[in-house]
């Protein structure tokens, strides 16, 4: 347990006297990192938007859901749920990796919605000079452990994105979110529903038997990873059943038609972290009630397991569902007879295991003894610790002179940034996950940033999706928050799509260490400020409706992660047929460079292939970011576009690469560019921006249109018939490109 001395007399204080074993077990559960934000609650509250016109509901319950679109008189809904699962990825590769991805989709189920994809953000480290081996075999593994639950589930894997640095050696990170499209009259929430005051109501256990895996979890995921303690993180790793879930996903779409004809008013969870303890408390106090539950009715796969076991386990594959004593045996029949749970699993299906109660006390009994009895407020309640900021400063401009290189240095160097892995291609990585199991991708994975799908059968609305994060944490934190919500809107626009929601992943080291607690505070600061300031709507921010926080990703040794908050934005394209593609597919397009390139490096690409230092990260300046966004998401709309990617990690160079090349090496033409600044700067600059190309039949159109933005804009070259990029007559053949990526 990881209960501090200050916690547990602080538990007696608020209690009037000692906990029992199983209670103390919960209130380590409970008031744990991963379930209480005891560091970090009053930060998120300080400075994230969370509200806006389109948010259906916000933060609060299992995933957040955002307006989509009207279909047929229906208000459809895109619920997200967002979650790390870093500790036990970095033990258990395919186990950890597995249940991250069974963890937020189960999130999203639980407001009745149905899965339409999953999205993934893989951190791994470096095995230089064969010094790290252990970080190639679970790279693999992770990626296995991906495909291993998403595609025998049917769920596509939509998206996601690959970084690797150092600081992830000791550990990996794997961030997942989940979309799941539902009708917004028939959401479904995550607390006792009122009817309760006047009617008995059930609490029932549905899914996999409970057995002991993953006991401690959330203890485990709140703490330092200590690799002497191996035997402990093992068992605090959950087991997935993707197979076993598929059959509960079935079950539950004809439980929620079966609650919507009969009009029935529920309450419904998943059972991630701390198990039945944290779903049947977070469930009761959310509608203002108790719980009084049975553990001895609990469907258990091994006999004599203890009652902290049954209550704290973090068994896979469960859901804990309050309904009208009235409807209860509605529910076990279709999960025990019709779907034929207990002939699946042993011991698995649904089981009546407690009552809800009007007053507001958890309850637990076990072998006839009330083993635990406590407020349950006390265990869901706001506890917090105390932490403190050390500022330092941080330069935001720079005064530093890059030298002139030659353009035969500049190609040296060019081929070393596409050899980074950061940028090789990814096709390995995404080749073993489905992305068009339902059968409504548009856009997949290697063909933009962003993906697109239509998950309304019969509507042509299509949701755009990005998952991004990047490297710039240690030279300025709150940049590194800013840019991944930044980068991650360009995604989505350059598809054409207005961003509407965005989530986060807040990934850092020890918050007990101020210098940590000051990178988590810049972190937050940034994604708030970018959320602020790149809104659609007037007056309005893009809301971040969903997120998570990932604490103690270090090793004993002190080897922390780079400052990582991963950032998803999700956004709507009102009809797909009208998507902006990346690759540059015709010759004599005229190239066109949106934004201003600066000469900050620090944190960026070229600065791990020279030897000079850099203090400044890449800024992120509002103001020209939203004007851009704004010009291309028109200029797209308006069909003025046959391409257009936005410019990130790389600069320029990545940025052009990419759109010759394509999905595969597939290239159909080549580009001649003519740069007259800096060389080095306009090529390898990280500053936000976008590089369009224009048919000569708009051209006239598109620079009135750039005329009179706000926007800095330039005529860089065109696209020529040879395979072959040219930069101020210096050529170098698309295959050399290609080679440079895939080998």
């Amino acid at each position: 347990m990881n209960l501090s001395s200050q916690e547990l007399s602080q538990i007696e204080t608020l209690l009037d006297r000692k906990p029992t074993l199983v209670e103390t077990y919960i209130f380590d559960t409970m008031w744990s990192e991963h379930c209480s934000y005891k560091s970090t609650k009053d930060t998120l509250k300080e400075f994230l938007p969370t509200k806006g016109s389109e948010v259906a509901l916000g933060i609060g319950e299992d995933s957040g859901i955002i307006r989509f679109t009207k279909h047929n008189g229906k208000q459809y809904c895109i619920a997200i749920s967002h979650e790390s699962h870093n500790h036990p990825s970095q033990i258990l590769p395919v186990e950890g990796a597995a249940t991250g991805v069974g963890g937020v989709v189960r999130d999203v189920y639980c407001m009745g919605a149905d899965v339409i994809g999953v999205l993934n953000s893989l951190h791994f480290g470096i095995n230089k000079d064969n010094q790290s081996p252990l970080v190639d075999e679970i790279a693999e593994n992770v990626v296995l452990g991906v495909s291993d639950y998403a595609n025998p589930l049917g769920v596509p894997v939509l998206g996601g994105e690959t970084l690797y640095h150092p600081s992830y050696n000791d550990n990996c990170l794997v961030n997942v979110a989940a979309l799941g499209l539902v009708d917004e009259a028939k959401i479904i929430h995550s607390f006792v529903p009122k009817e309760a005051e006047h009617e008995p109501y059930d609490v029932i256990l549905i899914g996999k038997s409970t057995d002991a895996t993953g006991f401690g979890g959330a203890s485990f995921s709140s703490a330092t990873l200590d690799k002497n303690d191996q035997a402990t993180n093992i068992g605090a790793v959950q087991v997935h059943d993707p197979f076993l879930k598929r059959v509960i996903v079935e079950a539950l779409k004809v439980l929620f038609k079966t609650i919507d004809d009969q009009k029935i008013s529920v309450g419904f969870k998943d059972l991630g972290a701390g198990g039945i303890s944290c779903a049947a408390s977070e469930i009761a106090v959310g509608g203002g009630f108790g719980v009084d539950v049975n553990l001895d009715h609990v469907n258990v796969a091994v006999d004599n397991l203890l009652p902290e076991v049954i209550a704290c386990s973090e068994t896979q594959e469960r859901f804990c569902l309050v309904v009208p004593e009235t409807f209860t045996q509605t529910v076990l029949d279709i999960f025990n007879i019709q779907f034929e749970m207990p002939k699946l699993y042993l011991k698995a299906g649904a089981s009546v295991i407690g009552k809800v109660t009007k007053a507001q006390q958890f309850i637990l009994r076990h072998k006839g003894e009330i083993v635990c009895n406590l407020p349950v407020t006390s265990i869901t309640t706001e506890v917090k610790a105390d932490r403190h900021a050390t500022d330092r400063q941080i330069p935001k401009t720079t005064t530093e002179i890059f030298p002139e290189i030659s353009l035969e240095k500049i190609q040296e160097i060019g081929s070393k940034i596409l050899s980074n892995p950061n940028n090789k291609s990814k096709r390995p990585i995404y080749r073993f996950f489905d992305n068009a199991v339902r059968g409504d991708s548009i856009l997949y994975p290697g063909e933009t940033d962003a993906v697109v799908v239509t998950p309304i059968e019969g509507c042509n609305t299509g949701l755009a999706v990005s998952i991004d994060s990047n490297l710039y944490g240690h030279h300025d934190p709150y940049v590194s928050g800013a840019a991944a919500v930044a980068e991650s809107i360009r995604n989505v626009i350059a598809v054409g799509a207005r961003p509407i929601a965005v989530t986060d992943c807040l990934n850092y080291g020890n918050p007990q260490k101020p210098d940590v607690f000051f990178d988590f505070r810049e972190g937050v600061k940034g994604i708030a400020d970018a959320c602020n300031a790149l809104g659609f709507i007037p007056n309005e921010p893009i809301p971040i409706i969903s997120g998570n926080v990932s604490l103690y990703n270090e090793s004993k040794t002190g080897s922390a992660i780079i400052p990582s908050p991963v950032i998803v934005v999700v956004g709507r394209i009102e009809d797909y047929r009208n998507v902006c593609l990346m690759q540059l597919q015709k010759e004599n397009q005229t190239l066109i460079l949106i934004g201003k390139r600066y000469a900050e490096f620090g944190g960026t690409q070229i600065s791990t292939i020279l030897n000079q230092p850099f203090s400044v990260a890449p800024q992120v300046r509002f103001d020209e970011e939203a004007a851009q966004n704004q010009l291309i998401h028109t200029l797209i709309t308006q069909k003025n576009l046959t391409a257009c990617h936005d410019i990130s990690a790389g600069g320029l160079w990545v940025t052009i690469t990419e759109m010759l090349l394509g999905e595969r090496g597939r290239t159909r033409v080549g580009a001649e560019l003519t740069l007259t600044d800096s060389l080095v700067t306009t090529l390898f600059s990280e500053n936000g921006g976008y590089v369009i190309a224009i048919n000569a039949d708009n051209k006239e159109t598109v620079i009135q249109t750039l005329k009179t933005s706000d926007v800095t804009y330039q005529e860089i070259g065109k696209t020529i018939p040879e395979k072959t990029l040219t930069i101020n007559s210096v050529s170098i053949p698309l295959t050399t490109l290609n080679n440079y990526r895939e080998n």
